[in-house]
């Protein structure tokens, strides 16, 4: 593909036109070979479907909206590749494809973030087609919002989250017709323009002269101006970003020191009245722990007053005051100077996973409390599962008898729903055809939080925090639970648990092709290699524990890559005695986009932070699952940051152990991340679990 194979005047997907050329999708013949347990022609899908003890009058996500999600996948797999293949030495030294693609994720959040901070509470009444932003920062709008219980905080919280979620009726109408803004119009490329000061509407353009970025220093609130990317690795958009105040001339400005401004800027902010006063992580949804956030925040605000030694005196101000909150930003930095020592003090009345949670929202000086270059990273394995399985191919689900693909993800949705309140404490895995519908559900936010919370009683969150060794239990258990509600197995690809007992293989496999008694027939697949691959569990999620010290991080790597080397023996064995045993049945399943990795291999930890709070991303993917109970599995205090390489039959593999930082320097965590943990963005880790609600 070359360099303007993909902009925003290629036209998305339209699943209403005609079918695309036979080279580019599975043609009858090849998906008639596959259906001989296809349901009967006069098979009419479910409209309404019982989740716990009620029943929904129609489908919680249509057809048409899931269609229109796969466009958009397609949108952004297209523009990763171009970015990929696009001769960046014009502008920087990128010869690595990883590399190349997280510096444009940076520059991507860049220009949502410009475009999210100048809106205006009158935009949502313009029209889709003038509105919506280019693609790129779609992608991060529509990431962002996989992240649900961050996203709709933020909106309570954040003025300009809050006019961002207003917009949310248009990104339905990109749902509902994704050729709303195949060719962007006049009015759309100017409102843009004329809203970011200048950006460029087309993302080619903008690598070439978005260099830079403004923000204020800590100390003395000027001005200042950095550049994104640097030959040393200090740029902004890379692990080692260091900068000085020419102003104030306070040096070694870092993202742990302006995650600690951010920090003490909300600490300072009384009375805890409003939304708007709480600690990010805190607030949505409601719980019991709330209570403890606050008093944490209070007793470090009381105990800051008497370091403000200036005039005028802190009595003198309304307790709402915006010249208050400044002067006790300033206090709260002074007494505790450094971020460790405002966690530590903030421990003092509040711990365990609400204050881990309410810790990892202040990473940066943006306002958004989820790092949203991690979550645009994150989402690339998914968006490459569906591209792979050709689910994101123009006219794919055009037919009737192919469209019951997508009603069949439906029905296994609703039913993954209907699992969940069975358990509401426990931790499950939803695959990939559940994953598509979900996700799509939660691009829907403000029906899907109404939605969770009449069919569930609770908030379902869909976070980014449970580490591979967990996943794999939480795999093996969901399978059983699904199996116990449903009398038919939750998985048909074929794929098994590595360390499963032959009584277990054999379980597996019975469910895999015996015939349960009496079944749910929507929540069986036809017999055809990509609706049994999309039953495959869905594994774009890792978590990453970051480790204090450098030799805390060597520490942590020995141990797991010794876990991984004895995973990966283990896995070996188990192939070989599958291949010879399953050697007909593996055949079909290694068909052409129906290829799995190895399951969850053991996590590997790829840096450890500098300057108090790390900054990077790891490489590989490891899984992703839904928890009733909610809350934080992952602690900014762990000892490792780790990967979940290979994840869930399939995903990236561990890039590498070291740290790196230097300029964009990709591969094995250095620089721009490539593969590995630094520079700018990484490999993609983390992401996409989930906790159910508090």
């Amino acid at each position: 593909m070359d360099d303007k194979t993909m902009d925003d005047k290629t036209p998305l997907p339209a699943y209403s036109a005609s079918t695309a050329p036979s080279s580019m999708r599975l043609e009858k013949s090849e998906k008639s070979e596959y259906s001989s347990t296809d349901l009967p022609p006069t098979y009419e899908p479910p409209k309404r479907f019982t989740i716990g003890e009620s029943t929904t009058l129609e489908p919680l996500v249509s057809i048409q909206q899931i269609k229109g999600h796969l466009a958009l996948l397609r949108a952004f797999a297209e523009l990763k590749t171009q970015i990929e293949n696009y001769d960046t030495s014009k502008v920087h030294k990128l010869s690595d494809a990883d590399a190349k693609w997280a510096w444009f994720v940076g520059l991507a959040v860049e220009r949502f973030d410009r475009w999210c901070q100048l809106l205006q509470p009158d935009v949502a009444s313009q029209s889709t087609q003038d509105v919506m932003p280019p693609i790129d920062v779609l992608m991060v709008w529509h990431a962002y919002m996989l992240n649900p219980r961050w996203y709709a905080e933020d909106g309570l919280r954040q003025a300009s989250c809050e006019i961002l979620r207003s917009l949310e009726v248009h990104f339905l109408g990109i749902l509902e017709d994704p050729s709303l803004i195949s060719y962007p119009t006049t009015a759309r490329i100017q409102l843009w323009e004329a809203r970011t000061l200048g950006l460029p509407f087309d993302h080619i353009a903008s690598m070439h002269t978005l260099n830079q970025r403004s923000l204020w220093c800590p100390n003395c609130e000027s001005a200042i101006t950095v550049d994104l990317l640097l030959d040393d690795g200090k740029g902004y958009l890379q692990q080692g970003f260091v900068t000085t105040c020419s102003h104030c001339g306070q040096g070694d400005i870092t993202k742990a020191v302006l995650a600690h401004r951010k920090l003490a800027a909300d600490i300072a902010v009384m009375p805890i009245n409003n939304a708007q006063s709480r600690l990010a992580g805190s607030y949505w949804p409601p719980s019991s722990d709330t209570s403890k956030v606050d008093q944490a925040k209070t007793l470090v605000y009381t105990n800051a007053k008497p370091f403000h030694t200036g005039q005028p005196a802190l009595n003198e101000f309304n307790a709402a005051s915006t010249e208050l909150r400044g002067y006790m930003t300033k206090a709260i930095m002074k007494q505790h100077d450094t971020m460790v020592k405002l966690r530590t003090q903030l421990q003092v009345r509040c711990s365990g996973r609400i204050f881990n949670r309410v810790i990892t929202a202040y990473n940066d000086d943006k306002v958004y409390s989820i790092d949203l270059v991690g979550a645009v990273l994150r989402q690339g394995t998914f968006v490459k599962k569906m591209y792979d399985l050709g689910w994101t191919q123009p006219g794919f689900f055009s037919g009737y008898d192919d469209e019951l693909a997508l009603h069949h993800a439906l029905a296994r949705y609703h039913a993954f729903l209907d699992l969940m309140t069975t358990s509401p404490v426990s931790f499950f895995v939803p695959t990939l055809d559940i994953d598509l519908v979900w996700h799509t559900h939660q691009l829907l936010p403000a029906k899907y939080e109404a939605d969770t919370a009449l069919y569930l009683k609770r908030f379902i969150d869909h976070d980014d925090k449970v580490e591979g060794l967990r996943l794999s239990s939480a795999f093996d258990m969901t399978c059983k639970a699904w199996k116990g509600r449903f009398n038919v197995s939750y998985t048909h690809c074929g794929c098994a648990v590595v360390g499963d007992t032959i009584g277990q293989r054999l379980t597996r496999m019975v469910g895999l092709f015996g015939k349960p008694e009496e079944p749910p027939s929507h929540l069986i697949p036809a017999n055809r290699g990509d609706l049994l691959a999309a039953t495959h569990p869905s594994d774009h999620n890792a978590v990453h524990f970051q480790a204090r010290t450098e030799s805390a991080h060597k520490v942590a790597v020995r141990r797991y890559e010794a876990l991984a080397w004895k995973k990966q023996k283990e896995q070996q064995k188990w192939d070989k005695k599958r291949a010879k045993s399953l050697a007909q049945h593996d055949d079909e399943r290694r068909k052409p986009g129906y290829i799995h990795d190895t399951m969850f291999l053991t996590p590997v930890p790829l840096f450890y932070p500098i300057g108090g709070l790390g900054y990077g991303y790891v490489g590989g993917y490891a899984g992703g699952c839904v928890g009733g109970g909610g809350g934080v599995v992952g602690d900014v205090s762990g000892s490792c940051a780790s990967c979940g390489s290979g994840g869930v039959c399939g995903g990236g593999g561990c890039a590498g152990s070291s740290a790196g930082g230097s300029a964009c320097g990709g591969g094995g965590g250095g620089g721009c991340g490539g593969g590995g943990g630094g520079g700018c963005g990484g490999g993609g880790g983390g992401g996409g679990c989930g906790g159910g609600g508090s």
